[in-house]
């Protein structure tokens, strides 16, 4: 797998791994925001409440 993964590093190459050496590399960690998250990311404080300056 070592010589594998150097040549993850060259454009246009495609590189086979496993399932498991997949998730070793980190291929399926979950980084996704919630939808709440994303919905509280839109709120602009003082914007919308009655809260005029």
């Amino acid at each position: 797998m070592n010589d594998r993964l150097l040549t993850l590093n060259d454009a246009g190459v495609e590189v086979e791994v496993s399932q498991q050496e997949a998730e070793e590399l980190g291929a399926f960690e979950e980084a996704a925001i919630t939808e709440q998250e994303a919905i509280e990311s839109t709120q602009v404080e003082g914007v919308g409440d009655g809260n005029r300056q």
